[in-house]
């Protein structure tokens, strides 16, 4: 909307820019139209080849010639501008246009003197704002409407106003005057300007605008991610549950049931079942709800951990993994300085892989906090990390 509102101001200035200049058909004031009947003379004389340099006599006449001044100047050239002043002296006493000018002479002499007679309007613009001589007819006949408005506004008071005016009583001028259309033009290519300026800033908005989508969409697709790990990993704590107990997973009910809640009965599994009181399915149950820890390197590029040891193994070991079932279980960071020195070397290739956090690929202090266990299942003889941990760095 604002850059059509600029448009549409641009073609208003051109349009009164156009209006600004002198028509060819608008009749012209005495001064110029003796100047171009002068210039006319100058230039066909020029192109018959005796006329002195048109330079001199702009020199010579800076506010404009007539034909009797050029006829000061030649007159001693005898009969051959003799005839040429006899020519458009005729024409001097009437009066017209530019395209009465254009037609005294020859098209290919017009092409001459349309751009000096142009130019004299320029530098000239009094000259171009005078009233233009009415011929003798006219004034009479204006003479006499001025009579008749006279004699009206005296009989019916200044209630009658002329025909020819307008709405307002006030009559508008003929031309506009030159500089009006000097500024008009200037506003113009003002506007003009302005707009190919807003129209850069627009392609800005734009693409600022499609970064900032593109940005949300990302986060949106990350936080879907997240989302859908949450849930894989309650799933695997609630099959692991179920698991242990022999018993068949309600997924509906899997679902509605809290994580929190869930974390509570996952500890409450954990403890020590031996004061428990003996029955048959006892030795079977203890085997199966027995807490197993594993000792992982870190993991390789799809992401599985490439060495695994029930024993803590100094320079290789970096997280620990706890399993109920040897199918499911969780991972952390172990909780020793020499593992936090050696994952911290190369944190790209020992961390990455396996947690996630605020610029973890730089480290920022010397100790590993695991703030959520990662998820990792037991896939074809390999632990696959399902789930990040959560890590941040301290001291």
């Amino acid at each position: 909307m604002k850059r059509l509102t600029l448009f549409m101001a641009a073609l208003i200035c051109l349009a009164t820019s156009a209006l600004a200049q002198i028509a060819e058909n608008q009749t012209l004031s005495t001064t110029l139209w003796k100047q171009g009947i002068a210039t006319c003379a100058h230039y066909t004389a020029h192109a018959r080849g005796f006329a002195k340099k048109i330079d001199e006599i702009k020199a010579k006449y800076p506010q404009g010639y007539t034909l009797d001044d050029l006829n000061e100047v030649y007159s001693n050239q005898g009969r051959k501008w003799e005839k040429i002043y006899n020519e458009f002296k005729d024409e001097e006493g009437k009066n017209g246009s530019i395209s009465d000018l254009k037609e005294l002479v020859t098209p290919q002499i017009w092409k001459l003197v349309e751009p000096e007679f142009q130019a004299f309007i320029t530098d000239h613009p009094e000259a171009a704002q005078e009233v233009p001589a009415q011929p003798q007819d006219a004034k009479a006949e204006g003479n006499d409407k001025d009579t008749e408005q006279q004699q009206a506004v005296g009989e019916n008071g200044p209630a009658v106003a002329s025909a020819d005016g307008n709405s307002c009583g006030i009559t508008c001028p003929a031309d506009l005057p030159l500089w009006l259309g000097i500024l008009g033009s200037l506003l113009g290519l003002c506007a003009l300007l302005t707009a190919l300026s807003n129209r850069g800033k627009i392609k800005e908005m734009r693409r600022t605008f499609a970064r900032e989508l593109d940005r949300t969409n990302a986060n949106l697709q990350e936080f879907s991610t997240d989302a859908a790990d949450q849930m894989k990993a309650l799933s695997i704590r609630l099959t692991g549950k179920a698991i242990r107990n022999n018993e068949p997973l309600d997924i509906a009910q899997a679902d509605e049931e809290p994580e929190d809640a869930v974390k509570e009965e996952l500890m409450e599994e954990v403890e020590p079942v031996a004061a428990a009181p003996a029955v048959e399915n006892e030795p079977q149950q203890e085997e199966e709800g027995e807490v197993m820890n594993l000792f992982m390197s870190k993991p390789d590029d799809n992401d599985d951990f490439t060495r695994v040891s029930d024993t803590f193994e100094p320079g290789n070991s970096i997280y620990v993994l706890t399993t109920f079932d040897g199918q499911h279980g969780t991972f952390e960071v172990i909780d020793k300085p020499e593992v936090h020195r050696f994952a911290l070397m190369m944190p790209a290739e020992n961390l990455i892989r396996a947690c996630s956090g605020n610029a973890i690929q730089i480290p920022s202090g010397s100790r590993i906090i695991t703030d959520r266990a990662g998820e990792a299942e037991f896939i074809d003889g390999r632990w696959h990390v399902v789930v990040k941990a959560i890590i941040h760095y301290e001291g």
